[in-house]
């Protein structure tokens, strides 16, 4: 263990390196023939248009075509046949959805499906593994595998047939869900909401017993295990951690966060969340010589300075490097078929520190006095005690009592230290779903607006189609409908002069921008050297965001680099310098978005 403690300090770990520079030359002639033998299942997608398995056979097409856009993408030779392997599978499943034979959805697996995304419409893979002998008349357990990083990781090569497919144990009864995650992001941002999207899809084609799922990952995966399992515990019957980061100042070696960074910071730092622990039975793994030990390591920390003792189980494999160790996988086997099902426990102890992670049993913390402050919520299903939260919503209408006060309904809102049933329309204030930064619009389904060719929105499209493998939808102004307004936050880029949509919107919202001047928090820019991004409700519609000239605040250089750095660097607003691109203030709005 101390040659483990020495190694902890060694630089970030191998498994989150950057994505490899070097790939294949692919011959002009043999892109122009991947292209031709293409055309026939780019027809066949649009004719099964209007078909519930239409995303079984578009997500091969989607594989292919994002070789040709991406060529740099041809890592070896394999993926030629990948690429040709797709068009194949693809154009199988489409004639036999066209004859009435499609087989796949009963086959026991690893089988490929895919769902059309509400973010973006865009096809996203899953794998899919039952049991043999699987019946949709009994519930099942589902195990959630969220993989590591992998530098060469595309759709054509996830859905790829396996060179040695994967055996199941003979005394397997569950299904597995190996999720695509867009990619290589840590499960944040639309990864994150892959990962719900894709047990949402398992869930309508198999029957799932909803007591009986476990999140599973290791290395890039375990960081999202830790970040997904204890940002909303109790949706899980338990949760498997191996290696991973559970911060990041340390591992991404970020020691001077601006306090808007350190702010935000908190909303992915999984060590902040590790009291939720206690929610869902959790095994933390690590090996004795893998530096990703430390991840494991942070949280049994932190767990020991709140002096609780959960039902969690901390491995280390011995002598192990950046690996599982069979018999500590063995143990953690053990330990979360013994915690199955899930149960609340009779008291319960949650912290969040956003309304976006409020969701804690039947209670929702959903929203707080202040944000990116630590919020805590301790009781039973009827009778809880809080702190630094605005607003909590329950799951039915009932009689439940808070901080002492017995009060009825479904909704809550605290005034002078009371709690009141909640308005049915309620005050703009940052509450789950609408609490900000500006990365979190791209979390839900978003519509990009320009009246004018835009660089900004053209280095967000190229970036979230690459490291996001999604699409951005564009309309014009004169374009955006009610129905967009109702369920998309708009993201509009340009100025209030050459952006009709935003000079509207701009009136309402706490900025002044004129020709000359913008001004935001007291602070004035010349608008003719200055552009401005943030976030707010949306005064059309205050359920969804309306965002100004930003996609994502961190860069390619970040996507490129440790998952860690995947971190909002803007908050909810920046003024940034329309030459160089380099940000001149930044900073968040207040808990009433003023």
């Amino acid at each position: 263990m101390k040659r483990a403690l020495l190694l902890l300090t060694v630089a970030t770990a191998f498994a989150q390196a950057p994505p490899p520079s070097t790939f294949i030359q692919v011959p002009a002639e043999e892109l122009n023939k991947l292209r031709e033998a293409l055309k026939p299942l780019t027809a066949k997608v649009g004719a099964l248009s209007n078909n519930p398995l239409l995303p079984d056979v578009a997500i091969y097409e989607k594989a292919v075509q994002n070789l040709l856009k991406h060529p740099e993408e041809f890592y070896t030779k394999d993926y030629i046949t990948h690429a040709y392997s797709a068009i194949k599978t693809g154009l199988e499943r489409a004639n036999d959805i066209e004859n009435n034979r499609a087989h796949w959805p009963r086959l026991a697996g690893p089988i490929i499906r895919a769902y059309k995304s509400k973010i973006d419409d865009s096809y996203q893979p899953y794998k899919v593994t039952a049991p043999p002998g699987y019946t949709p008349t009994k519930p099942v357990r589902l195990d959630v595998i969220l993989h590591g990083r992998n530098a060469r990781l595309t759709e054509a090569s996830f859905i790829a047939p396996d060179a040695k497919p994967k055996l199941l144990p003979e005394n397997q009864t569950w299904i597995e869900l190996e999720v695509y995650g867009r990619g290589n992001n840590a499960y944040r941002w639309a990864g994150e909401t892959d990962v719900y999207e894709a047990i949402e899809a398992v869930r309508k084609n198999y029957n799932i017993d909803p007591d009986r799922i476990l999140l599973r990952g290791f290395s890039m995966g375990g960081a999202g295990a830790w970040h997904i399992g204890l940002h909303n515990p109790s949706a899980f019957a338990g949760v498997e951690a191996g290696a991973g980061f559970t911060e990041t100042i340390r591992y991404a070696k970020k020691p001077n966060p601006t306090p808007t960074e350190r702010a935000n910071m908190r909303i992915y730092d999984a060590v902040d969340y590790a009291l939720n622990i206690m929610n869902a039975p959790t095994v933390g793994y690590g090996g004795e010589i893998d530096p990703q030990l430390q991840a494991s390591v942070n949280i049994k920390d932190a767990l020991e300075a709140e002096r609780i003792a959960p039902n969690a189980l901390f491995l280390v494999g011995p002598q192990t490097p950046h690996k599982w160790h069979p018999d500590s996988k063995k143990e953690s086997e053990a330990f979360l078929t013994k915690n199955l099902p899930r149960r609340m426990p009779e008291r319960f102890r949650f912290v969040t520190f956003t309304p976006r992670y409020g969701q804690i049993w039947n209670w929702r913390v959903a929203a707080l006095e202040r944000t990116y402050a630590r919020a805590d919520l301790a009781g039973t299903r009827t009778n809880v005690l809080t702190k630094n939260i605005a607003e909590l919503e329950l799951d039915a209408p009932g009689e439940v009592t808070i901080d002492g006060q017995t009060v009825k309904g479904k909704a809550f809102v605290k005034r002078m230290n009371r709690w009141e049933p909640r308005a049915p329309k309620p005050e703009i204030r940052k509450r789950a779903g609408l609490q900000g930064p500006i990365d979190d619009a791209f979390m839900d389904r978003f519509l990009c607006v320009t009246d004018s060719p835009n660089p900004i929105l053209d280095t967000f499209a190229a970036d979230f189609d690459k490291y996001f493998r999604g699409n951005v939808r564009r309309k014009s102004s004169a374009e955006v409908t009610k129905a967009d307004i109702a369920d998309s936050h708009l993201v509009l880029y340009g100025t209030p002069a050459t952006n009709k949509l935003m000079a509207k919107l701009v009136k309402s919202l706490p900025v002044k921008w004129t020709a000359n001047e913008i001004e935001v928090k007291g602070q004035r820019f010349d608008a003719r050297d200055y552009t401005l991004a943030l976030i707010q409700p949306n005064p059309l519609n205050p359920n969804k965001y309306i965002v100004f000239n930003a996609g994502h605040s961190f860069s390619k250089k970040d996507l490129e680099g440790t998952n860690a750095l995947l971190y909002p660097r803007w908050g909810d607003w920046a003024v940034i310098e329309t030459k160089t691109g380099a940000v001149k203030a930044s900073g968040l709005f207040d808990d009433s978005w003023k």
